[in-house]
């Protein structure tokens, strides 16, 4: 099955039911899929061959959503670009995936026309809005081009699309998914999180990010569910919308979650519908993940995934125990435990697996792994040594098969000899009532090699020293394990996905 099949099948079987929605425009399966189908004939009079990659630059909207399945019928392969990118950085990518055509927003046009002298494949250009100069306009083609299927051999093994890894600790590689790798992720998180065909899902994640596809879109139109787009992130839009729409399901990262947690006037607002929160992206401290369900109640899926893998593990609602034993609380700091149709292993450097309880690196098996790297024919082969998708992450695992991640590979401390999870330490001093979010970094040390350092948030209006995050640590960690500095900040560098980018801290205070 690919990734066209979905809309046909949808538009046969629930016509006239709302397949998605964005803003005031709302479209049935029927009227979807002949979008779809005229986009896709549009590419292809345009030029666009099997194979051919097709990068897009747009904000969320239902045209976005059209294009991944339209380019995906013509044969082709979509490229989401990162919309926060400077101009430099979006034309390495684009020219990095040989992009042979670019379709963008009006918004984006200034730019586009900076970066369009440093393309080198860029036939054609698409743009979505209001026409500019000769450039093809979305709407225009859409209208123009029948609404048949196109006449295009598309395979299960053939590259679907290339997702740009956010780029955390080094440059961004592209991963190729297959449409039977995408396909295999939706089963996945069907099946996982309980999805059913009456859900209503609400998109609140830049379309770009390999999540609102793998986690929302493509299981919501695995099953025929309604598909809604926003692209609006207060939090006030957000509870709007799961009010009005009758959200039922959606994925968050936790920082967007806690928005709506200490939200002001949440109560004002009927969220009674929404029963699955796929918190994904970005670890979610405990303290925080408690106070989540005690104010929403337990409808939380706590997933850990990759854009080389899609989700490989789940800890459901109903394992997420806030009082109790403490060998059932701990749960709550895991990311639950393997997908079915996933084999997840934890290896030592020599590849041999780790005891239990023992920290070594995540490797993951299944259909749902990308082809490989984009053109990185070395990183392919080292990231699926063996079959499995080496992670570079580090994680432990308990006797019944639940995950605790510790970090990245490249995030460990050597300080004097001993090695250090910056996880470890974040955690402690996210627990201090004054400190809203937390990232620890090593920095060169003539003495220790490397020591440790805390970039803190406060909480807003707290006055809160230096000595007193070093104090708090010193309550709870072994010496070695405390940082020697600390900085106050008034935000943490993130990616859009909601990631922070230690390799931004790493330049500023190394």
């Amino acid at each position: 099955m690919i990734l066209g099949d979905m809309i046909k099948q949808n538009a046969i079987r629930f016509p006239q039911k709302t397949g998605l929605t964005f803003g005031s425009v709302r479209l049935t399966f029927e009227d979807f899929s002949r979008r779809v189908n005229s986009a896709a004939n549009a590419l292809i009079a345009l030029g666009i061959q099997p194979g051919n990659r097709v990068g897009i630059i747009l904000g969320n909207c239902h045209q976005y959503v059209e294009l991944y399945f339209a380019v995906a019928k013509a044969g082709g392969v979509t490229v989401p670009v990162n919309t926060a990118l400077t101009a430099q950085e979006m034309a390495s990518i684009l020219n990095n995936a040989e992009v042979n055509m670019l379709v963008f927003g009006e918004e984006f046009a200034p730019l586009v026309n900076s970066v369009l002298g440093q393309l080198d494949s860029a036939k054609a250009l698409v743009v979505v809005g209001n026409s500019i100069g000769e450039m093809s306009n979305y709407e225009q083609l859409v209208a123009k081009y029948p609404s048949t299927e196109p006449e295009v051999e598309v395979r299960e093994r053939d590259v679907a699309c290339l997702f740009y890894t956010s780029g955390t600790t080094g440059l961004p590689k592209g991963a190729m998914m297959t449409h039977r790798g995408m396909m295999e992720i939706a089963l996945n998180v069907v099946r996982a999180c309980r999805y059913e065909p009456d859900d209503v899902g609400l998109v609140m994640t830049p379309l770009f990010w390999a999540m609102a596809m793998m986690a929302n879109i493509m299981p919501l139109f695995y099953l025929g569910g309604t598909v809604v787009i926003t692209d609006n992130y207060a939090a006030e839009a957000i509870l709007e919308l799961i009010e009005n729409e009758k959200i039922t399901s959606t994925a968050m990262a936790p920082p967007i979650i806690m928005t709506l947690v200490e939200h002001p006037q949440r109560s004002n607002y009927d969220i009674s519908t929404l029963r699955c929160v796929i918190l994904g992206g970005v670890p979610m401290p405990v303290e925080a993940h408690k106070r989540a369900i005690q104010t929403l109640g337990s409808i939380f899926f706590k997933a850990y995934g990759l854009s080389e893998t899609g989700p490989v593990s789940c800890l459901l609602p109903e394992e997420q125990i806030i009082e109790g034993p403490p060998e059932i609380v701990k749960r709550l700091a895991s990311c639950g435990r393997a997908l079915e149709n996933v084999e997840v292993r934890v290896i030592d450097d020599e590849g041999r697996e780790v005891a239990l309880g023992q920290v070594g690196e995540v490797i993951v098996r299944g259909d749902n792994l990308m082809k490989g790297y984009w053109k990185m024919p070395q990183a392919t082969e080292e990231a699926l040594k063996g079959g499995y998708m080496h992670t570079g992450d580090l994680a432990s695992l308990d006797e019944d098969g639940y995950i605790y991640l510790v970090g990245r590979k490249k995030d460990l401390i050597v300080s004097g000899g001993s090695t250090i999870y910056a996880v470890e330490i974040e955690d402690v001093i996210g627990q201090h009532e004054d400190v809203t979010e937390v990232a620890v970094i090593g920095v060169p040390d003539e003495d220790l090699g490397e020591s440790i350092l805390a970039v803190v948030v406060p909480r807003e209006g707290a006055k809160i020293a230096v000595k007193d995050i070093v104090e708090f640590c010193h309550q709870r960690l072994l010496d070695y394990a405390c940082p020697k500095s600390v900085v106050f900040v008034e935000r943490l560098p993130r990616n859009p996905t909601g990631k922070v980018l230690k390799r931004v801290l790493e330049e500023t205070y190394r």
